[in-house]
């Protein structure tokens, strides 16, 4: 594989991304009502800590959350006793990461910055994480090199994500299934999921919407020489029904785990 093809010109890119940020923008208020059940005591919450710590373990390490978004993964994280930076580009994300963290009483300090230029030193985190990212990236290998690079040597990628609109157009009992899982969402997260039905037009001239995947992410780390490259598939069942109702129709997700290249290699 040639990664150069992979990247969109700087143009395009910074036009999608600016297309991209305003997206989720706009919808910041719904995505945090979404995650914040997540962040509450309970079955959601001891599940998604039990993820993440199989992927990182429990040595106390300083995190990268990439994409962060209303906060999910960062607070998780801080809750486990991690010290965690909180990145991403939408300001109205941020806020409510930030009121999210006030009301939680977790220590995580967000930051707006670029999921493909980290505003970062080399070397500067253990692990890296990023949860439903990639995908939404205009040039995802750009934005592994990032990582890597502020990876210390010998530290931890974590990449959560999925096959989102390949499963979700792959049959007609998902497109029913996500009908009325949007009106229950309306209903059970007391927000309008209906409006945001449509799907955004950019999504098409992303590299990884229609990418076989996590293949195509293990070919990308593979080639910017990550090693002990492992994934497994995350069965949406095992966060709860009321979860699996509402996204089952996403199909399953994955974790991929990677590890930064060591300086003492022989």
């Amino acid at each position: 594989m040639d990664i150069q093809l992979e990247r969109i010109s700087l143009d395009d890119g910074r036009q999608l991304k600016e297309r991209i940020n305003q997206y989720w923008s706009d919808g910041a208020d719904g995505y945090y009502k979404s995650v914040w059940e997540s962040l509450h005591p309970g079955t959601l919450k001891r599940k998604w800590q039990e993820v993440l710590k199989e992927s990182i373990g429990d040595e106390k390490a300083k995190i990268l959350d990439v994409g962060t978004g209303p906060g999910a993964v960062a607070l998780l994280l801080a809750d486990m006793g991690h010290c965690v930076i909180g990145l991403d580009r939408s300001e109205e994300m941020l806020k409510n990461a930030r009121e999210n963290a006030k009301r939680l009483g977790l220590p995580v300090d967000f930051k707006q910055g670029d999921a493909e230029s980290i505003p970062f030193e080399c070397g500067s985190f253990d692990v890296v994480v990023s949860r439903n990212v990639l995908w939404t990236l205009p040039n995802p290998i750009v934005a592994l090199s990032e990582w890597k690079r502020v990876l210390r040597p010998g530290g931890t990628l974590v990449v959560m994500d999925g096959n989102w609109y390949i499963n979700l157009n792959g049959s007609l009992k998902n497109r029913i299934w996500r009908s009325s899982a949007l009106f229950w969402i309306s209903i059970i997260e007391k927000r309008n999921a209906l409006h945001r039905r449509g799907e955004p037009d950019w999504r098409r001239k992303l590299p990884m919407t229609f990418r076989k995947r996590p293949e195509y992410d293990i070919e990308l780390l593979n080639e910017l020489g990550f090693t002990d490259i492992n994934f497994r598939i995350i069965d949406r069942r095992r966060f709860g029904l009321a979860e699996y109702l509402k996204y089952g129709y996403y199909g399953d997700t994955f974790i991929i785990s990677a590890q930064n290249e060591r300086l003492d290699k022989t």
